[in-house]
C-alpha cells in the first residue's frame, strides 16, 4: 500500500513542477525599467542667424545622449521672453552638417525618438522662428531629459 501511494505522490509532485515551471519562468522575465537622466545647460545669447547645421551657430549648446538613451524631451526657459524656440538637430549621415531634428517651442510634447547615444545641437533663435511663432531667445536654460524608453 505504501509503494503505490509513494509513486502517486511522486507523480503528483512531478506534474505540479512541470505545470508551475513555465508560469514561474514568465514571472522571472522582467521588462527593462525606464531610466531617465536630466541635463540642464545654459545659453547666454541666441545662436545667431540660420538654422542648426547651417548658418552662424556661435551660441549653440550641445546635448549628448548616453548609450541606450533613445528618447529625449526638451524644455526651454528663457530669462526674458515668455516663449523660447530652438531647433534641436544632429548629423545623421556623417557629412558634418546637422540634417535631422525637431523644433521646440517652449517644450516638446512628450518624448521624441533620437539615435542611440547621439550628440545634438540646440540652435536657439534670436527672433521668431518658423516652428515657433512669437518665440525667440535671449538667455536662459535648456533642460533635456533622456530616457531608454518613452
Amino acid at each position: 500500500m505504501r509503494r503505490p501511494l509513494a509513486v502517486l505522490l511522486a507523480l503528483g509532485l512531478l506534474a505540479g513542477g512541470i505545470v508551475a515551471g513555465p508560469a514561474e519562468a514568465k514571472k522571472k522575465k522582467k521588462k527593462p525599467k525606464r531610466v531617465e537622466r536630466t541635463v540642464e545647460t545654459s545659453y547666454t545669447f541666441p545662436s545667431g542667424i540660420g538654422t542648426a547645421g547651417a548658418g552662424a551657430c556661435s551660441g549653440c549648446v550641445q546635448l549628448a545622449a548616453g548609450p541606450g538613451e533613445r528618447w529625449v524631451s526638451v524644455e526651454l526657459q528663457d530669462d526674458t521672453l515668455p516663449i523660447a524656440g530652438a531647433d534641436i538637430s544632429w548629423d545623421s549621415d556623417g557629412d558634418g552638417l546637422n540634417d535631422t531634428g525637431f523644433t521646440v517651442c517652449g517644450a516638446t510634447d512628450g518624448f521624441v525618438e533620437i539615435p542611440d547615444g547621439v550628440t545634438m545641437v540646440a540652435f536657439t533663435w534670436i527672433v521668431t522662428g518658423p516652428g515657433c511663432p512669437g518665440g525667440g531667445a535671449t538667455s536662459g536654460t535648456i533642460k533635456a531629459t533622456f530616457a531608454n524608453k518613452p
